[in-house]
């Protein structure tokens, strides 16, 4: 039998996992301004004329592209800091589906217990384990899924993002 005060309320586990999803939405958030700075700056110098001296011209170009650049290394990091976090999401969406699973052998062992016992008040009083493992088993559920979902979801805008990024850059 496990410590209990090694394991989770169940206001921690739905606080980890909006946590979770807030992190990777403010991330995003934080990755598509970043997305639309380097293709401003991109835009800017493609419309460049660089028609002034050849210094002058050279150092506009060059100035525009370290902007490019600065931007996109910024881009590049919080790309990876989005999988940091997508991985802690995702470790804990395990650990979510682990204790499922875990409530699911409790409901088998409850279930073994009351066919064995004759008592109708024992068998009744199993019952009511049974219906609680069974609402803990929907709650993990419900909760992984969440996590899964905004995971899921960040990944996709992450793509996105990254295919817009990748899509302009110099070699």
């Amino acid at each position: 039998m496990a410590n209990r005060t090694d394991l989770p309320s169940h206001s921690d586990v739905e606080e980890t996992v909006e946590k979770h999803d807030e992190d990777m939405s403010e991330k995003i958030e934080e990755m598509e301004v970043l997305t639309d700075d380097t293709e401003t700056v991109r835009d800017a110098l493609a419309s460049l004329d660089l028609n002034t001296t050849l210094e002058g011209a050279e150092q506009v170009e060059t100035s525009v592209e370290s902007a490019e650049d600065v931007t996109v290394e910024m881009f590049d990091t919080e790309d990876s800091n989005m999988e940091d976090i997508q991985s802690e999401a995702q470790d804990y969406a395990d650990e979510i589906n682990d204790r499922h699973d875990s409530a699911e052998s409790d409901l088998d062992h409850v279930r073994d217990a009351a066919s064995q016992v004759e008592t109708q008040e024992t068998v009744s009083e199993l019952e009511n384990a049974q219906s609680s493992v069974e609402q803990e088993m929907d709650f993990l559920k419900d909760n992984n899924e969440k996590a899964e979902q905004a995971k899921e979801e960040s990944e996709q805008a992450q793509q996105e993002l990254q295919s817009r990024i990748n899509s302009g850059r110099r070699s």
